[in-house]
């Protein structure tokens, strides 16, 4: 685990093990990632491992399903690199039989394992100090929600200002609204923790002092609903941005 990592400030490893199907069985797994993340090519290692029976192609579906809400949901600053890998090795050793990729404890433990290696991959992020979930709703349509949640996050300002814990819904609402997904700001929301800024259209900043509270915080989650009154959303996982980050990455060569 130690030999994969490269600016890792820590290592990153979960298991778990599930009752179901009559037996006792595993998924488990490592990761290494740090800077340049958001996988569409990334600097990332995942790797998976179960001790139930399944078929190559019926666990090749279930990582991708998997994969689609954890490693593909987070972003450190946007960058990729030359190489990325998620992948995961089944022994059968349990004797336990999965014929299905939507087997719903299968997946479930799938999830919780590649989740928080996902969110401890942004969590020891370059230089960041405060892991940050974005959550989009009210989009028009499943492209739509990812398309303004993705922006959210990779947004410079918006992460620095959360570093420096300035709840600034203006720019919340400038990402979404130049991301590309369909914005309509007479009804576009903004959320910090349980604190709403901007509602439908109206900025509350008498309750900035109360948002700027929540920022101050290891974790933290960011809403905002695009204001279509669509039905899709999306969930990503970011963190903030600091000096340290590019310290990091001015001093780095390869």
């Amino acid at each position: 685990m130690h030999a994969i990592m490269t600016t890792d400030p820590f290592p990153k490893q979960h298991a778990v093990t599930v009752e179901s199907h009559g037996k006792r069985w595993s998924v488990g797994g490592i990761a290494k990632g740090s800077g340049m993340i958001e996988p569409r090519m990334a600097t990332m290692l995942g790797f998976l491992t179960t001790d139930v029976k399944i078929s190559p192609a019926v666990l090749g579906r279930a990582l991708r399903r998997v994969a689609d809400e954890t490693f593909n949901a987070i972003t450190v600053d946007g960058e990729c690199s030359t190489n990325d890998c998620v992948f995961v090795l089944a022994s059968g050793k349990s004797g336990v039989e999965i014929a299905r990729d939507d087997d719903p404890a299968f997946l479930e433990a799938m999830r919780a394992v590649a989740g928080h290696l996902s969110r401890e991959i942004v969590r020891g992020g370059e230089g960041a100090t405060k892991l940050v979930t974005v959550h989009v709703t009210g989009a028009a349509s499943h492209g739509d929600a990812w398309l303004a949640a993705r922006t959210i996050a990779n947004s410079p300002l918006v992460k620095t200002a959360i570093h420096g814990g300035d709840p600034n819904w203006g720019r919340l609402i400038a990402a979404a609204g130049r991301s590309g997904a369909r914005f309509v700001l007479d009804h576009a929301s903004v959320r910090i923790g349980t604190v709403a800024l901007f509602v439908n259209g109206v900025p509350f900043d008498e309750r900035a002092d109360d948002a700027a509270t929540v920022l101050q915080g290891k974790e933290m989650t960011v809403a905002v609903d695009l204001g279509t009154g669509g039905a899709h959303e999306a969930t990503m996982w970011t963190c903030d941005f600091s000096a340290e980050y590019v310290k990091i990455n001015a001093e780095y060569r390869t």
